[in-house]
C-alpha cells in the first residue's frame, strides 16, 4: 500500500497534507468500508477529563524526539481518516502521500493491576459514571492517573507499527493515531477502559455486571433506563 514517499523525506505544509487527506479519504470512501476519521478543532486538542489527561499523559511519556509534533499536525490537517479501538489495540489509517495502516497494541492491565486500582477506589468512588467524568477526588486522581502504576499506559506498553518507511517506533502517523485518541476520549471516555481491558464491576465491587456493559467493539455502555449522552451532556452517537 506505501512506496517511499515524499510526507517521509521531508516535512509537508499543511496546506499540502489536507490536500493529500482530501484525496486519500476520497479514494478510500469508495463505499466498501465504513470510515471513522478523528477530526481536532479548536486551539486544545481535548477539553474534559480523560481526554485532557490523556494528552498530558502523552507529553509526559515523550521518549521520541520531535515525533509527537508532526503527529498533532497531521490530526489537525484531517489525516487521520479511520480509528478503531479494542481491548489492547489502536488501528488507524493516516493519510500523507499515500494512505497508511497503523497499528499501536497497548497491553492490558492484568488482574494484580487491576485489583490494585480497584482498592484505591474503594471508599473514594461513589458511580462509574463519576469516573468516567472525571469527578474524582485529588487523591484518587494521583493513584489513578500514576504515570507508572495508573490506568493512562506507558511506552514500554506500546508496541507500534505502520506501513510508512520511517524506521522510527514511532512515526509521525502513529503518534496521529494516538492523539486522534485523546480527542475520542475527549467524550467517550469508556474507550480507554475498553482499551486497558478494564470492565466497571472490575473497579466497583458493587456494581452490576447487568446493569451497565461495556459494548467490545465501540468501548460503549448500555445503561439501564438512563441515556448516557443525557448524563455527560454530549451526543455519543
Amino acid at each position: 500500500m506505501c512506496s517511499f514517499c515524499d510526507d517521509d523525506e521531508k516535512p509537508a505544509n499543511t496546506s499540502q497534507l489536507k490536500e493529500w487527506a482530501a484525496e486519500m479519504l476520497r479514494l478510500l470512501d469508495d463505499g466498501t468500508r465504513e470510515l471513522r476519521p478523528v477530526r481536532a478543532t479548536g486551539r486544545n486538542l481535548a477539553r474534559n477529563f480523560w481526554g485532557r489527561q490523556w494528552m498530558k499523559h502523552l507529553a509526559l511519556s515523550e521518549t521520541y524526539g520531535m515525533r509527537l509534533a508532526p503527529g498533532r499536525t497531521y490530526l489537525r490537517c484531517g489525516c487521520v481518516l479511520d480509528l478503531r479501538i479494542g481491548k489492547g489495540s489502536i488501528e488507524a489509517i493516516v493519510a500523507g502521500e499515500s494512505a497508511y495502516e497503523v497499528t499501536i497494541g497497548i497491553r492490558p492491565l492484568d488482574a494484580d493491576e487491576i485489583e490494585k486500582l480497584r482498592e484505591a477506589c474503594a471508599g473514594r468512588l461513589s458511580s462509574w459514571i463519576d469516573l468516567l467524568k472525571g469527578e474524582i477526588g485529588p487523591e484518587l486522581l494521583t493513584i489513578l492517573c500514576d504515570p507508572d502504576s495508573g490506568i493512562l499506559p506507558n511506552p514500554e506498553d506500546w508496541k507500534m507499527s505502520c506501513t510508512c518507511p520511517d524506521w522510527a517506533d514511532m512515526c509521525k502517523h502513529a503518534a496521529a493515531a494516538l492523539y486522534a485518541l485523546g480527542v475520542l476520549l475527549d467524550d467517550t471516555p469508556e474507550l480507554l477502559f475498553t482499551l486497558r481491558g478494564i470492565r466497571p464491576e472490575n473497579l466497583l465491587p458493587t456494581s452490576s455486571p447487568e446493569s451497565m456493559i461495556p459494548d467490545s467493539e465501540t468501548g460503549k455502555n448500555r445503561l439501564k433506563g438512563k441515556d448516557l449522552s443525557s448524563l455527560f451532556g454530549i451526543d455519543l452517537g
